[in-house]
C-alpha cells in the first residue's frame, strides 16, 4: 500500500514557474574564443575571454560585452591584470545577431582571468588608464548548438570580426582588427582543452 501511495504522489504534477531569463538569454554567459589575424584563419593570434551580460534595464535589443585578452606578455606583462574592455552592443534576440560601430570602451572594474579561473581587477582599471578607445563588432551571430564538443556534447558557437581603435592624441589612431570564433563554456574541463593547450604552449612561453 505505501508503494502504491508513494507511486501515485511521485506521479502527481506541480505547476513549476519558469526560470528567471534574461531579455538576452541566447547571448549572455561565459564565451572562450580564438582570436585570428582575418588575413590568416588557419592559426589564432591569441585567446578571448567573453563575457556577455544583460544591460541594467533588462532590454532585448542591447547587451553588454567584456572582452579580455589572455595574451598578457602583450598587454599588462602581469598575468593577474589581464588586459579587458567593456562596451555597449545591439542585437537581435531573435535572429541572435549582434553589432555596434566605434562604441566608446571602459575599463571594468574586474574581469574574469582564465588563466586562475576567476575574477581580478582588468589591467586598465588596476592602473588608472582612462579609456580613449572604441570598438566596433561585424558579422556578430550566434549558432545554437554549432560546436561540437570533446566531451561529446553540443555547445552553442559564436563569431564576430571585432575592431578596437586606440587614439593617443598623435593623430594616427591605432587600429587592430581581429575575426573571433568560439564557443559557450560548457563548464567541462575537456572542452577547454583546445584554448588551455593554446595558452599553456604558444601564449605562455
Amino acid at each position: 500500500m505505501l508503494a502504491v501511495a508513494l507511486s501515485l504522489t511521485a506521479c502527481e504534477t506541480y505547476k513549476v514557474d519558469d526560470p528567471d531569463m534574461t531579455a538576452v538569454s541566447g547571448f549572455d554567459g561565459m564565451w572562450y574564443c580564438f582570436a585570428y589575424d582575418p588575413a590568416d584563419l588557419d592559426n589564432p593570434v591569441t585567446v578571448f575571454d567573453v563575457q556577455i551580460t544583460n544591460t541594467t534595464f533588462n532590454e532585448a535589443d542591447r547587451f553588454w560585452m567584456t572582452v579580455t585578452d589572455v595574451n598578457y606578455p602583450e598587454t599588462s606583462g602581469d598575468p593577474y591584470y589581464l588586459d579587458a574592455v567593456r562596451f555597449d552592443v545591439s542585437c537581435d534576440a531573435d535572429a541572435l545577431t549582434f553589432s555596434c560601430s566605434e562604441v566608446e570602451c571602459e575599463y571594468p572594474r574586474t574581469c574574469h582571468n582564465l588563466l586562475f579561473g576567476q575574477g581580478y581587477d582588468s589591467y586598465g582599471y588596476y592602473a588608472g588608464l582612462t579609456s580613449s578607445e572604441t570598438v566596433s563588432i561585424t558579422d556578430g551571430r550566434v549558432t545554437l548548438d554549432g560546436v561540437d564538443t570533446h566531451s561529446g556534447c553540443k555547445a552553442d558557437a559564436i563569431e564576430f570580426t571585432y575592431t578596437r581603435t586606440t587614439d593617443d592624441g598623435s593623430g594616427s589612431p591605432a587600429t587592430v582588427t581581429y575575426y573571433v570564433r568560439g564557443m559557450k563554456n560548457t563548464g567541462w574541463e575537456e572542452d577547454m582543452a583546445d584554448y588551455t593547450d593554446f595558452i599553456d604552449n604558444v601564449l605562455l612561453q
